[in-house]
């Protein structure tokens, strides 16, 4: 058996292909993995772009013996290394063996090696080729059709490969453990933290320098006889010391400073060498193979040390990032950013572009933007740029960056030394006095550099910098700080003088433009600056979008909390919502549109860890009411589309006849519930009554009726590990179990609304909706819960706003215009519960009377567990008699009530549920075919009398097809929806790969696909339920009727 040709990765690429036949970009990656042992790779292709991207390593082997079995492992640890790929493919003539490329190499000792047995620790699987159940297993899971279609991240039966992928033993994570774990030894050892810092980061440069071949036996041999690496070096504190100076000296003190106060000890220096050797994870060097090591800094890339450095120090040091506000960039966004500014393909010749990253940390922005104007250059002259001179000019001339903190900026420093180091033939030329590398640093606070450098600035950005503000840029990126606490001075003085909100990143956004006036700006921000209603961010947003010309803004803020170990997460560790803008003071053409993209899901849909943005990500907004800083399209289009935005603002004639007019006509209070006392510079407030209330837990609030059993006394309130001591502390207690009642409060909420009939509300959706409840007995409840309450005895007007919380359409209302729900807390405020639009006649009005009623009633006599039928029928109830009565009410057309269901029954289900949403679920017959009949009734609707018919046929197709087809035709009769017998599913997995655009190493796009042959069109979505809803069928019919009016 052929198992390549069984799983469709017999073209994958041979090692020995003539690389003449191969795109530049396939080339490349034979290049990187020449060293590795392996046969072949399966690469991905951006047929946009050109680009090429690894996805899985292949080897055969005549059997699985030892000897096989320790090539495999020294393979795997170069593949762990090379940190892209997650599966190494090991067969032979009978069993294939995949290997988990994110798992720690096994440690390489002098004694035997159990190779079976420590090898097992790596596998994800292996299948057997006689066993018809495995290779079915083999084919679903890890043929090329599941490589490109991702289904391991959202198949059941693929759970057992996602437990066993773990992200966080990936290379540039264990090494980071390393680190923090030699710094706590090296601490016990009573070394200074800033001392580890730099002895550590003099370590990882050397091993880049060593491992890339841009040192020489002979640098180590003139300072200890004998020695040809650092670890030999390492074995002597007076060479150590030697070396050191030596390199501070070629460094021209950008790098290397040592001070004639340090000192360290031979016991010291061994546990910096275990740490780069094996690692320091509790795992002894002893008994290593000679010159084996765990890390092979040749094939760790370049970009990773900002990474590394950057999640080291602020591990050791976490005060830095919450004072610094700053995240760590990843490759992946970097190299998004600037495929968008500073492309390379073929045709971009022009590498005289200044380019400053005014937050450049360690340096990963302007190590891409160098690697790039090189590879410009080449295109322009036709070769490979060698020249250490030209280089050296390419650098100083074009890369700048300014950064406050001193030990990053010799990061960047070195990260661009290495770049540059790297394009030398021979690299070992650095090491001549005449080819001295350029001075880069300016600091006149850092004494050891013996002359200062024009290109990288440690400064305050947001200071007046006269040396730089002269330089004129042609364009900026970066990643500024963001946050709102312990701002500096500077910056708060600047947020001051505009009249922005205290937000790091606002200052950074502002004096860009003033920093490049006439270039282009890329930088990333936190989304919240398009959605914050204080009077600071509308200023900003007055002034970005008035007197600046935005050109376009991908919304990341999905990636908030995506799990560490699952795909997509960007910024492994930012908790807040990020998006990035790309903008400049003016533009020749400009558009009255403004892209935004805003992808709704990071379930991947690749073996290649990354971003999935669909086509229906993207939305172009019209420049005039981005103008507006009120404006809540920036939320709106995050989640829905353009037509409910429309509809949004169509409902804004309503805004006198809202939840809270009507609450007001009905006399229909509300309050929130009380706060306990956390600190003792809290103001004590006491009440029996309040003390003396059962109290209603957030947690156990049920849906529509709270019965009284799910109530406690109010003791059982304190919980958070701030309330528990202060009330230990307040009563004098031995511990919370002996606290019998509670008297005193930091607030007591609105004591009405405990004692009179009322509904409450959560300030978050419970199972994707609203979660409204009636409550027919007096009880008090914590300040995140809203009541709502009325001392008429005519509760009606109650039971009315019980029914139209619990709609569908208030979900979908607050969950759009919610300024911070699904970006920064999933909390709804109560003055937003009062914005949401209500106008009901009498008939209207009584409808949901007895409906509220109704549904309590309904509550109160049944046993939801026991009987999910009742359960059932009881949607079905409220969908009658209450949704349709708002509907109705608002006058909502179809393709308006399709919008809703698709939020709420779709996009809140994927926000909340992620990979296990019914939204990424395969799609029904039945769903394609109610699809199916939208788009023929609309079509049908547009040409009627015109003697010619719309009508539609669907496919069978296999369920683990990536994508659904439908066609349309037109003919002289009209005939009811067909199913064709046709077989399309090789075709259309065949066709899924070309549907996928990188636009980076893990961000992809997505592109729906609809084509016409001859008078037949064909509409191509993936086998997604959320691509095959009535809300989508609406848009689709609506968007292939512009195409026809449009001729396309």
């Amino acid at each position: 058996m052929n198992i390549l040709e069984e799983l469709s990765l017999q073209h994958s690429i041979s090692l020995n292909s003539d690389k003449k036949m191969l795109s530049e970009s396939e080339a490349h990656i034979l290049n990187e993995v020449s060293e590795f042992g392996i046969d072949s790779v399966y690469i991905n292709i951006d047929n946009e772009t050109k680009n090429a991207f690894p996805a899985i390593f292949i080897k055969q082997v005549l059997a699985f013996d030892s000897e096989t079995l320790q090539i495999i492992s020294n393979i795997h640890r170069k593949i762990w290394n090379y940190n892209k790929v997650l599966f190494l493919y090991a067969y032979s003539n009978t069993e294939i063996r995949i290997y988990n490329c994110t798992k720690t190499p096994v440690i390489q000792k002098k004694e035997d090696i159990d190779y079976e047995k420590e090898l097992k620790s790596l596998e994800i699987s292996s299948y057997s080729y006689d066993d018809k159940k495995q290779l079915q297993e083999l084919n679903t899971l890890f043929s090329k059709i599941a490589i490109d279609t991702g289904v391991i991240w959202t198949l059941e039966k693929a759970k057992f490969i996602r437990d066993k992928i773990n992200l966080q033993h990936k290379v540039d994570k264990y090494l980071v453990e390393s680190l923090i774990n030699t710094t706590e030894q090296l601490k016990k050892e009573n070394l200074e933290i800033n001392f580890i810092h730099k002895i550590i980061l003099r370590s990882l440069f050397l091993l880049y320098l060593e491992d890339r071949k841009a040192t020489d036996s002979n640098l180590y041999s003139e300072i200890k006889e004998g020695a040809s690496s650092y670890f030999d070096i390492l074995d002597d504190v007076e060479a150590t010391y030697k070396l050191f100076k030596k390199l501070e000296d070629h460094f021209n003190g950008n790098v290397f400073s040592v001070s004639s106060e340090e000192k360290i000890t031979i016991k010291q220096l061994k546990i910096i060498k275990q740490c780069f050797i094996s690692g320091n994870h509790n795992t002894s060097q002893m008994n290593l193979l000679d010159d084996w090591r765990v890390f092979d800094f040749s094939i760790i890339q370049i970009e990773l040390l900002s990474e590394i450095y950057e999640s080291f120090l602020f591990k050791t040091d976490p005060s830095l990032k919450k004072i610094t506000g700053t995240y760590y960039t990843p490759p992946s966004l970097v190299e998004f950013i600037l495929n968008q500014k500073l492309p390379i393909n073929n045709s971009q010749t022009d590498y005289n572009i200044k380019v400053l990253d005014p937050t450049c940390g360690s340096g990963i922005f302007l190590v891409e933007c160098f690697k790039r104007l090189v590879k410009r250059y080449e295109n322009k002259h036709n070769e490979k740029l060698t020249d250490f001179n030209k280089l050296k000019e390419l650098l100083t001339d074009n890369i700048f960056g300014i950064e406050i903190h001193p030990q990053a900026i010799k990061v960047a420093a070195f990260s661009l030394y290495l770049a540059l180091l790297d394009k030398l033939n021979p690299k070992t030329i650095w090491q001549n006095k005449d080819h001295r590398l350029p001075n880069l640093i300016n600091n006149p606070n850092d004494l050891t550099i013996k002359k200062q450098g024009n290109n990288l600035f440690c400064r305050d950005t947001i200071e007046d910098n006269i040396e730089i503000q002269k330089l004129s840029f042609d364009l900026i990126v970066g990643n500024p700080p963001f946050g709102t606490s312990e701002l500096s001075n500077t910056l708060s003085k600047y947020c001051n003088k505009f009249n922005f909100a205290k937000e790091m990143v606002l200052p950074f956004l502002h004096k860009a433009i003033s920093l490049s006036p006439n270039g282009e700006i890329a930088l990333i921000f936190n989304t919240k600056i398009l959605t914050n209603t204080n009077i600071g961010y509308l200023n900003f947003r007055n002034w970005l979008f008035n007197e600046c010309y935005v050109e376009k803004i991908f919304n990341f803020s999905i990636l908030r909390n995506a799990k560490k170990n699952f795909g997509g997460q960007l910024f492994g560790n930012a908790t807040g919502p990020i998006s990035i803008i790309f903008y400049q003071k003016h533009h020749k053409e400009p558009s009255d549109k403004i892209v935004y993209y805003a992808p709704k899901t990071y379930i991947k849909s690749n073996i290649i860890e990354g971003l999935s943005i669909d086509s229906s990500d993207l939305k172009y907004l019209p420049r005039e009411e981005c103008k507006n800083p009120n404006s809540r399209i920036w939320k709106i289009a995050m989640w829905g589309k353009m037509n409910d935005w429309e509809l949004v603002e169509r409902l804004k004639k309503y805004q006198f006849n809202n939840i809270e007019s009507f609450t007001k006509e009905h006399k229909i209070e509300n309050g929130v519930g009380f706060q306990l006392l956390t600190s003792k510079h809290d103001s004590a407030k006491e009440s029996e009554l309040l003390s003396s209330l059962k109290y209603l837990d957030a947690d156990t609030i049920a849906q529509y009726y709270t019965p009284t059993t799910s109530l406690g006394e109010i003791k059982n309130s304190v919980k958070s590990e701030k309330a528990i001591n202060y009330y230990i502390n307040h009563y004098n207690l031995n511990s919370i179990n002996d606290l019998k009642k509670i008297t005193h409060f930091r607030r007591l909420g609105d004591i009405n609304a405990y004692i009179n009939p009322h509904i409450v509300v959560k300030k978050g959706l419970e199972r994707n909706r609203v979660c409204a409840s009636f409550i027919d007995e007096n009880c008090a409840f914590r300040d995140g819960v809203y009541g709502f309450y009325t001392k008429n005895t005519n509760m009606d007007s109650l039971y009315v706003l019980l029914a139209y919380f619990i709609s569908k359409f208030s979900t979908y209302y607050l969950f759009l215009t919610n300024s911070s729900y699904g970006i920064e807390r999933e909390q709804i405020m109560m003055n937003e519960y009062l914005t949401i639009p209500i106008k009901l006649n009498s008939c209207q009005y009584d409808k949901l009377v007895y409906a509220g009623k109704e549904i309590v009633q309904r509550v109160k006599n049944q046993n939801f567990l026991v009987n999910p039928h009742k359960e059932y029928e009881l949607k079905l109830f409220i969908e009658e008699n209450i949704d349709k009565t708002i509907y109705e009410s608002l006058e909502l057309i179809e393709s308006e009530i399709a919008s809703i269901n698709h939020i709420v029954d779709y996009d809140i289900d994927l926000f909340h549920k992620k990979e296990k949403s019914i939204a990424l679920e395969v799609t029904n017959f039945d769903q394609i075919k109610e699809y199916a009949q939208i788009i023929s009734d609309e079509l049908n609707e547009f040409i009627e009398g015109q003697g010619i018919f719309v009508n539609i046929t669907i496919y069978n197709i296999n369920k683990f097809s990536p994508l659904i087809m439908i066609k349309i035709s037109h003919e002289q009769t009209a005939k009811d929806v067909s199913i064709s017998p046709q077989k399309l599913d090789n075709e259309l997995s065949r066709l899924d790969k070309y549907l996928w655009e990188k636009s980076s190493t893990n961000i992809y796009f997505k592109k729906n696909l609809n084509f016409k042959n001859n008078d037949d069109i064909y509409i191509i979505r993936p086998n997604q339920k959320k691509f095959w809803t009535h809300s989508m069928a609406f848009n689709d019919a609506h968007d292939l009727i512009f195409e026809i009016l449009n001729g396309d």
